[in-house]
């Protein structure tokens, strides 16, 4: 159950996304991945397996991006040899982003190992010039400090829920973080829309994902979009401008 985002250059002026279809449901129920054929989706993996089946969907569906990693729920699954075989997917052109890794803050009787895959994928960012997609639960001032201290160029923290104060650090060091339709019903996610300048806000679904009765997916991304409008007073059409635009940096 991991999560995702969106990318530039297929359909541009569509709602960007995020979205995870690198998961066996997806990738079994085919009827999902053409409905969403009209949107730019970026699609993050959770272990190797995912990582090397996002880049085979990509093959057939060419407004999917496929971002390779190991998630830290997945953190079992990471060794030299796992890391050395998603290390050589970075090196093909298909691969245009690190995602999802990260630390979470909630397994701490692994978190050693967490940090450890998780400086490693840095690293590889940072050699590549790869944008990271990050799970940093209950662990954003710990990711942060060494995303700072592995000079890591582009980096996006998902489904913030994290301290307000964290917010300018976050946007002077250029990086982003994304809001996702559980915004209509969770309090904490709704302070940081509310505080988070418009210039660091990417959207995403988070899907297929279910959170507290809803069932998350890019067909959200419309109706988020107005949420987000609202918001910040902006017009639907300024927000996915300017959503676009920050994509656009993100991927560089």
């Amino acid at each position: 159950q991991v999560n995702p985002f969106d990318q530039p250059g297929v359909e541009l002026g569509k709602k960007y996304t995020k979205a995870l279809l690198g998961k066996k449901e997806f990738a079994r129920e085919k009827k999902e991945l053409e409905k969403f054929r009209e949107i730019t989706l970026i699609s993050v993996s959770e272990d190797y397996e995912s990582s090397l089946q996002n880049i085979n969907l990509s093959k057939n569906y060419p407004n999917l991006i496929p971002f390779i990693g190991i998630h830290p729920w997945m953190i079992r699954k990471y060794d030299e040899k796992s890391f050395q075989k998603i290390r050589k997917l970075a090196t093909r052109g298909k691969v245009k982003g690190i995602g999802e890794v990260g630390i979470d803050g909630k397994y701490r009787k692994l978190q050693g190992k967490q940090v450890e895959s998780f400086e490693r994928f840095c690293q590889l960012s940072r050699e590549l010039n790869l944008p990271m997609n990050i799970h940093a639960l209950d662990a954003w001032r710990e990711v942060l400090n060494l995303l700072y201290r592995h000079d890591v160029g582009k980096a996006l923290l998902h489904w913030y829920t994290g301290p307000i104060e964290l917010l300018r650090e976050i946007r002077d060091l250029g990086y982003y973080i994304s809001i996702n339709p559980s915004v209509k019903i969770q309090p904490k996610h709704q302070k940081i829309l509310e505080n988070a300048s418009i210039d660091m806000i990417l959207t995403e679904s988070d899907g297929p994902y279910k959170y507290h009765g809803l069932n998350l997916n890019p067909g959200m991304i419309g109706e988020l979009l107005e949420t987000i409008a609202r918001a910040k007073d902006m017009s639907v059409e300024d927000v996915e401008r300017t959503v676009e635009r920050n994509l656009r940096l993100f991927l560089g």
